[in-house]
């Protein structure tokens, strides 16, 4: 009886078995939800709660913005029995957030998640977003790396 040859392995691309990989690998795969700043905060936590989603991306004065869905619902809790909360805008509570380009190393985006104490970078190509990174998902990606 001679012994089978093990079937042809595939190979891995590149940058999946990076130690640092760069943020495009690692990013949110549904990438940003971009919505108009006079979207209403009801209308916003629906379309997040539709999409699974933690954070919406949005524009005031030509400056990329991102509001997470806790926000959202704190915004409205701490209103007690005021639904009108609902209907403020959500430019009114998205924060400005850092672009960063999509061959930056993970590692580095953390560095820069923690010194400016972001919760999300925006992902973007020529100023255009096109990913979210959130402190989650990179805990994931490390975490997916030492199984």
């Amino acid at each position: 009886m001679t012994p089978t040859a093990p079937p042809p392995r595939l190979a891995a691309p590149p940058e999946a078995l990076d130690d640092d990989p760069p943020v495009r690998v690692v990013m949110s795969p549904l990438g940003p939800v971009e919505v108009p700043s006079a979207m209403r905060v009801a209308t916003a936590l629906e379309q997040l709660r539709r999409l699974d989603g933690g954070h919406l991306v949005t524009r005031r004065h030509g400056q990329v913005r991102a509001v997470a869905e806790v926000d959202l619902l704190r915004h409205v809790l701490e209103a007690g029995a005021r639904p009108a909360r609902l209907l403020d805008p959500v430019g009114d509570l998205a924060r400005p957030v850092s672009l960063v380009g999509p061959d930056l190393r993970r590692s580095a985006a953390a560095e820069l998640m923690l010194a400016r104490e972001d919760a999300v970078l925006v992902v973007a190509v020529d100023g255009e977003p096109c990913g979210l990174l959130d402190a989650r998902t990179v805990l994931h990606s490390v975490a997916r790396e030492r199984r």
